[in-house]
Formats: structure tokens, sequence, C-alpha cells
């Protein structure tokens, strides 16, 4: 996953010094539209201290309302990633930390408003207040969050802070440790990586096997149940489909597949990074084994670098039909255009191959 920092300048007013409560003309990082904020150390006489409810990470200072009935803090951040948000594959997380005092219903609301090249808004975030009601009448800040897609389209975010007073002298509604971060979900560039792309079988070698080419022996794709085999309540992945990949009756039984690597200017450059994992296993006390390979190659086809996961014993899975986990992350060798990905079945004895595959993934990050 290739995720940004927090987007949010001074996100907690902890850039320069905490006051008392009094109005702070200029805070880092915000402008001000209405009314005048206060920046607030923590432990002040009347307000949230260090233990009081709110962020386990939070500095020495928060930001308050001031004294003004209705006051507002803005800024304007520039989103990166304008491609992959125009693809609709950017994901976005927003929260702060949001309260008041004891049972006052001062409060304060966070705003995130997506806009386009031209300003005009197309998603709007929005959290709180937080009622006195939902401190149960106690000083402090609770979380509030929300995550969901970037609207395509958009290249800025409108944060929007908003504290309203509800009555007294001070408008005691508080805000601190506030996030926006952008990120793009891993792709997993194997195809069919647990056999699902098609109909599952009992154990023998499946005939064409979808995103795969035999290269020994026969692999076959098995449905979880089936007898004999893993069932759903097996160790194994949370996310399995409804098949596995297993060796079939050959002694031997290869099947690979070649990837094409995306982001190359990453590649080259040295700062794009792989995650490959996979569940692998086998049956009761027999070491049957399965292995999964992947060797990054460049343009010419050779080999620069080979990463190998597996085999799972049986000691290692204590004797117990089914799969463990097994993962490995690097940097991607620099030249590397594909990536050769091989699963190896081997069989100790008996008539059954029974190393057991599923939920493989390749995915590459840092310039994809």
């Amino acid at each position: 996953m290739v995720k940004t920092a927090n987007l949010i300048a001074n996100p907690g007013a902890d850039v320069g010094t905490g006051g008392a409560g009094t109005p702070t003309p200029v805070i880092p990082g915000w402008t001000t539209i209405e009314g005048v904020a206060a920046v607030i150390a923590y432990g002040s006489s009347g307000y949230p201290t260090a233990s009081s409810p709110g962020p386990t990470d939070r500095g020495a200072n928060f930001l308050g309302g001031g004294d003004s009935p209705r006051t507002r803090l803005t800024q304007q951040i520039t989103l990166p990633m304008t491609a992959q948000i125009d693809a609709g594959t950017v994901l976005f997380d927003v929260g702060g930390w949001l309260g008041g005092y004891a049972a006052q219903d001062d409060g304060v609301r966070l705003s995130v408003e997506f806009l386009d090249a031209a300003a005009r808004p197309l998603g709007v975030v929005v959290l709180g207040p937080v009622t006195a009601a939902e401190r149960a009448n106690t000083t402090g800040l609770l979380r509030r969050a929300q995550t969901g897609t970037v609207p395509p389209g958009s290249r800025t975010a409108r944060v929007l802070l908003l504290f309203t007073r509800d009555g007294n002298v001070s408008n005691d509604g508080y805000a601190d440790s506030l996030w926006l971060i952008l990120s793009t979900p891993d792709v997993n560039l194997l195809a069919n990586p647990g056999g699902d792309a098609g109909p599952g079988g009992s154990g023998g070698a499946t005939a064409s096997i979808p995103g795969w080419t035999h290269l020994e022996g026969g692999t076959a794709v098995i449905t979880y149940g089936t007898s004999g085999y893993p069932n759903s309540a097996s160790p194994g992945p949370a996310d399995r489909g409804v098949n596995f990949l297993g060796g079939g009756t050959s002694a031997r039984s290869r099947i690979g597949q070649s990837v094409t690597l995306p982001g190359t200017a990453a590649i080259d450059a040295g700062t794009a990074r792989y995650d490959v994992a996979a569940w692998l296993g086998g049956y009761a006390d027999q070491n049957d084994t399965a292995q999964l390979s992947v060797a990054f190659r460049n343009a010419a086809g050779q080999t620069l670098a080979t990463v190998v996961l597996g085999p799972v014993t049986a000691a290692q899975r204590a004797d117990t039909t089914g799969m463990l986990s097994r993962t490995a992350a690097g940097a991607v060798p620099v030249g590397s255009r594909t990536a050769q990905v091989e699963l190896l079945f081997v069989r100790s004895g008996g008539a059954s191959n029974d190393g057991y595959v599923d939920s493989l993934s390749l995915s590459i990050t840092g310039g994809a």
C-alpha cells in the first residue's frame, strides 16, 4: 500500500507555544475566517489535562474556540496521486479528536471538502460535533473518523474547523490530533491466486488452470471440504475462496505465470518495493510440501534475484492438515521488468501430492 503522510499542517497546534485559553491570532498552518481560535496548553486551569480523555499521541497543545460565539479555521491542501484519484483508486482516511468542557454543549465540527480544479465541490466528510452527552459530561475529547474513496477529479481538499459556543464566555469546543491521509491499496499482480477462477475438483490433476501454465506433473484445483482435504475451518487464510491449489498425484508438479512489473521508473531509481505472500501447507503428518518462488528478471530475461517462500513442513504445521502464512518484502532489483512466479509441489510418499497453496499475492509499491 502506498500511503501519504498526514496532509493536515499543524494538526494539533503543537507548532508554537500554547496559552491558557486566550485567543491566538496567528496559528501556523491555519487561516482564521471567523472569530479567533485559541492554542491551549494541556493542563491549563479549567481545561483538559494530559490524563483527560483524548489522543494517546497528544502533544503539548490542542485547539479551542477562544471566546467567540463562532470560530472557524481552515486550510487548503493540494492533493497528490492525481492520476490514481482520477482512476478512482485512492482512499481517504479523515479523523480527529473532538470534544468540550464538562456538561456544556460547546463543540467543534471537522469537515473536509474535496474540490476539483475549478474549486467546485465533489464530496464532503463531516465529523462531530461531540456532545456533552456523548462525553458523559466529562471534559475531554473523543475520536471521530471516516474512510472512503476520494472523488475522481479532486485536486484540493478544504479542511474546516467550526467551533460553536453554547453559552457562557469561553468557546469550549476542543480539537486535537487531526488527520487526512490518502492511500492506494496494494494491487495483487497475480492472476487466479487461489484457484477460484474456475471450478474446483476433488484432488485429481486439473487440465487447465486460468492464469497458470503447467510446467511439470499435474497440479490440481481442489474444493475446500473435499473428503481428505482442508475444509473451511482448517488452518488457512481468513479470506479463502472456494478452492485451493494442490499437487495432484504427480511426484512433482509445477505451474507458473509471468508478470509484467509496473512502476519501471521507480524500479530503476531503486525506490520500488515488493511484497510477496502465500499460504502453504499439507496433510496431517505427511511431508508433502509446496513452495512459491518469484524470480525478478530484466528485459533480456536474466534473473536478477529470486524470492522463495516455503516449504512448510509437517512439524511446522504441528502435524495438522492446513496452511500457514509465509511472507517476504524487499527492494525490487534495479532493471527488473518481469517476475517469473512458480509453484512447486513435492510428494514425499503415498499416492497424492498433498502440498497445498492458497491466497498468493505479489504487489509492487513506490511508483506503480
